[in-house]
């Protein structure tokens, strides 16, 4: 398994910004979901944040399959796709593919 996945998604912000584009990558061996403002930004090193993927509980939208969440240290990510081609199932396969990777701590939620 490669070790590191990227592409974009939207990362929804707060109530007055709602969704935001964001250009996402997944490092399998550190176990970090970063992301950064651009694609452009993510190759200048600029990252606008991170998401620590050890402990964290992953689960798809009950009602919105193009939905999922990151729930980490008592706070939940949420996370939409943006392009038919980089489809957040992959993205989510490929965080659950950490968890067949020996990533001590993860879980799944079944919901």
């Amino acid at each position: 398994m490669a070790s590191i996945m990227e592409g974009p998604l939207s990362k929804w912000t707060n109530v007055m910004k709602g969704w935001q584009y964001r250009w996402f990558v997944l490092d399998y061996n550190a176990g970090l979901l970063s992301y950064y403002t651009s694609k452009d930004k993510m190759m200048r090193g600029s990252r606008r944040g991170c998401v620590r993927l050890r402990g964290a509980v992953i689960g798809i939208d009950d009602e919105d399959d193009s939905t999922f969440t990151i729930t980490v240290d008592q706070k939940t990510f949420h996370f939409q796709e943006i392009l038919s081609l980089h489809s957040p199932i992959c993205f989510f396969s490929s965080l659950l593919g950490c968890l067949l990777d020996d990533l001590n701590g993860f879980a799944t939620d079944p919901a």
